[in-house]
């Protein structure tokens, strides 16, 4: 009996000994298998913040290369480093209408700038259109507005939104890239902010209602709590047109539309882009004073900084573009110095060696060098007939040796201007 026992303790502690390792063995292998794929998971993390920028060249070749770009690696290098300032910024492409009014597929970046003014930070909407020909053409710059905004015309933006800067009629690449086009553009921008938040109300007054600060394609309108309003506009006065912006407003009538990109056409073949001319500044009308929102000179002080470094940056790029243009002269008259002092050593005759004379006119043809040649027997003929002559009255002749002499002068002089008259008759010209 205690036998028995005994064997189905033994049993029973065997079996219990059994279900305990199978259990350590499950848990073991299930943490086994969620630390793998956590270490897959890091590891997938860690290759996608490795090669962020492997990414985005790939994504921005690959839309240079839908629209066509002529210079895909330049226009790479300059789109990259812009992204690597304005992280805010995201490459796509467009159907879109240029201005010479070509429509065609081209690469674009849209997204916010960031503008300081009065203070606070704004993130300014804008596109930035590149030409296929792209570093070598400048690009076209619009501010685009979002539902609640209005743009602020001035001579730096027109009521389409479109941008013009000295920067882009001056565009000469690598002098000038997307980078500092960008930051010239925030620069202007901080100056004269191109967009104002909409007025609310029936009266026109303005209540302070606040825009969203994130563009259309990356920001929602949950982010706009967090960022400071736009700033709202008031009746622009008409003898100041340069003051800045006002806290009281009324509304800014409803801009006209952005160029709406039309997919899914053919795109027209483009000229090049040199012979394209950038268009110049957009003159300033004397606007209405209910139409053209700017603020009272109350309001803020004049910021002297920003102005004293647009001014010496408008400098800058006048300098460096007078000092292309005066190399590229000086370039080409030390070219021509160097043809026209080339073509003087040929021309030039070595007067150490004797010349001979009668190698010195010669006939372009065997039949007008015979027609020389019996000319000038011809006229030594009459040469020495009248020397003769000159002898026979001196006495150094006798008359029959003076006729001897004619006679046989005569007969020599009567076969050259034979021979001449058939030259002629042959050359087709007149006897």
């Amino acid at each position: 009996m205690m036998n028995r026992l005994r064997r189905s303790l033994s049993r029973e502690r065997k079996a219990n000994r059994d279900n305990d390792n199978s259990r350590k063995q499950s848990v073991r292998k299930n943490s086994g298998l969620s630390q793998l794929e956590n270490l897959r998971h890091q590891s997938r993390s860690i290759s996608v913040a490795a090669f962020p920028n492997a990414m985005s060249s790939q994504t921005v070749l690959q839309h240079l290369k839908t629209a066509g770009a002529k210079y895909a690696d330049s226009a790479k290098e300059d789109i990259l480093a812009a992204l690597q300032q304005f992280k805010d910024l995201a490459p796509s492409t467009e159907n879109f209408l240029f201005p010479d009014g070509k429509r065609k597929m081209s690469f674009r970046l849209s997204g916010t700038i960031p503008v300081p003014y009065k203070g606070n930070t704004y993130n300014i909407p804008v596109c930035v259109y590149l030409y296929d020909t792209h570093p070598y053409y400048a690009p076209v710059c619009y501010v685009r507005p979002t539902n609640n905004m209005v743009i602020k015309e001035s001579e730096h933006v027109n009521k389409e939104g479109r941008v013009f800067l000295p920067y882009l009629n001056e565009w000469r690449f690598p002098g000038y890239d997307l980078n500092g086009l960008l930051q010239m553009m925030a620069m202007i921008f901080q100056e004269k902010c191109p967009v104002f938040a909409k007025s609310t109300g029936s009266s026109g007054q303005n209540s302070g209602t606040a825009a969203p600060t994130n563009s259309a394609a990356a920001a929602t309108q949950n982010t706009a709590a967090s960022n400071p309003p736009y700033p709202t506009t008031t009746p622009y006065p008409t003898s100041n047109p340069y003051t800045a912006p006002s806290a009281n407003a009324t509304p800014y009538p409803i801009n006209t539309p952005f160029p709406t990109p039309v997919s899914g056409q053919n795109n027209p073949a483009y000229p090049p882009y040199a012979n394209l001319p950038y268009p110049a500044y957009p003159m300033m009308n004397n606007p209405a004073a209910s139409n053209l929102p700017v603020a009272s000179a109350s309001s803020s002080t004049p910021n002297y900084a920003q102005s004293d470094a647009i001014r010496q940056s408008l400098i800058s790029a006048v300098e460096a573009k007078l000092r292309n243009k005066l190399q590229e002269k000086l370039e080409k008259f030390q070219d021509k110095k160097t043809e026209l002092e080339k073509a003087l050593a040929d021309s030039q005759v070595d007067t150490s060696k004797g010349l001979a004379i009668d190698q010195v006119i010669d006939a372009a043809m065997p039949l007008y060098r015979q027609l020389l040649e019996n000319y000038a027997a011809d006229l030594a003929c009459d040469d020495v007939i009248y020397s003769l002559g000159q002898a026979l009255k001196k006495g150094s002749l006798t008359v029959p040796e003076y006729l001897k002499r004619v006679r046989d002068i005569s007969r020599q002089q009567f076969i050259h201007r034979a021979t001449m008259q058939k030259c002629r008759r042959t050359a087709g010209l007149t006897i």
